[in-house]
């Protein structure tokens, strides 16, 4: 049986969607829910999430969009301590209690023939973070539409948890500018670049670094400490895709690349590919294939450390910075799926899909077995109005 918090926070998101369509009278242009679990491989990290999606219009182009997110997780997660350094079997796992993230996003935004222009709110709160977010972007068509130019500005505002268990600052401001340009009727290209330079508390309170010879006389036992990274970051981020509807074969094709780099030299590229293929009236198969190459930051090593005496009192500004968070390190990971989409009628369409997530290191020094494998099961709903 669920817990009972799971249960109730299912049931309120019930009533959430149940209020989403009493209010459709008032122009409501779609309804969107989706189910989603999480598995990690040997009982490591569980998520379930729900989502619902609504779309009110309103008078002189206006209108409101909420996306409302439920996520329990619990389960078992790597923390630092090298697996080969445990002294019984699952110590370098941290096993987490059943936790609970409930967020909202309200955005209200002006649709016209020349402009776009959107207003953005976000809230996210979970036992040891708290966050809000703001943003602003704008939109300007040229050419009959066939070409947008797109900018925004936004910030993150959280409060975090750290590793004393005080609450304490993160802010996230950042900026964007995007192309989108439509070729013909059956294709369609975007590019966007982001800049953002958080700032504050960036470590993550539950991983450490493993650490020995810190005292003469027991020169190979291992302590732990926190993690220290730097507290300000400056990350670019380019993103490019582009949509290709295949006339003779009924198929779309869409293909998106995304690059990112930070101050600290932890890079990534990703690339995604994905199918839709029309059989008969009714359905709509679509296969997707994602990669990703990440390089390590120029702070992380897994290995045990040799003691030094700022790793009691880690400076967040000054440094020296060092993490074991395998999430930093140099990985692929791949992700395949499958998902099935049926028409019950002209507005209505269900949906199901799974994927396989797989990662592996790369750097030949992290252990194999922090890096999680994954089975991905979604079901959804969409009923446009």
């Amino acid at each position: 049986m669920k817990p009972l918090n799971v249960r109730f926070f299912s049931f309120s998101l019930c009533l959430l969607l149940i209020r989403l369509l009493e209010i459709s009278s008032w122009g409501q242009n779609f309804l969107r829910g989706k189910y989603r679990e999480w598995i990690e491989d040997n009982d490591r990290i569980e998520v379930r999430s729900w989502y619902a999606e609504s779309e009110i219009s309103l008078e002189h182009d206006w209108s409101i969009e909420f996306l409302g997110t439920v996520d329990a997780w619990s389960g078992a997660t790597p923390y630092g301590l090298p697996p080969s350094s445990a002294t019984y079997k699952d110590e370098w796992l941290h096993t987490v209690s059943e936790e609970i993230r409930k967020a909202g996003l309200f955005t209200l935004q002006k649709n016209t023939p020349a402009h776009n222009l959107s207003f953005e709110y976000g809230i996210s709160d979970e036992p040891d973070y708290l966050s809000h977010s703001y943003a602003l972007e704008y939109s300007y068509k040229l050419a009959a539409e066939t070409l947008i130019l797109t900018s925004g500005l936004s910030l993150q505002d959280d409060s975090v948890k750290n590793f004393m268990g005080n609450f304490v600052n993160k802010k996230t401001p950042s900026f964007s500018l995007g192309l989108t340009r439509i070729l013909d009727k059956f294709t369609s290209i975007s590019v966007n670049f982001t800049y953002s330079w958080p700032s504050g508390y960036l470590s993550d309170p539950y991983k450490v670094v493993p650490a020995n010879q810190r005292y003469l006389f027991l020169p190979d036992e291992v302590f732990l400490f926190e993690e220290n990274r730097p507290d300000e970051r400056k990350i670019s981020v380019f993103y490019a895709e582009i949509s290709r509807y295949i006339q003779n074969l009924n198929l779309g094709t869409h293909l998106a690349y995304r690059y990112f780099e930070d101050d600290y030299d932890l890079s990534g590229h990703t690339f995604e590919i994905e199918a839709n293929r029309r059989f008969g009236d009714k359905w709509v198969i679509s296969p997707r294939y994602r990669f990703y190459k990440q390089e390590k930051t120029s702070f992380y090593s897994p290995n045990i450390l040799k003691y030094e005496a700022y790793m009691d009192s880690p400076n967040a500004s000054v440094g020296p910075y060092y993490s074991a968070d395998y999430r930093l390190s140099s990985f692929d990971s791949h992700s395949i799926g499958l998902k099935g989409s049926y028409l019950i009628r002209e507005n209505l369409i269900v949906d199901a899909g799974y994927d396989r997530y797989l990662t592996g290191g790369r750097d030949n020094e992290t252990e194999n077995e922090v890096y999680p494998n994954a089975n991905i099961f979604t079901i959804g709903l969409q009923w446009e109005y």
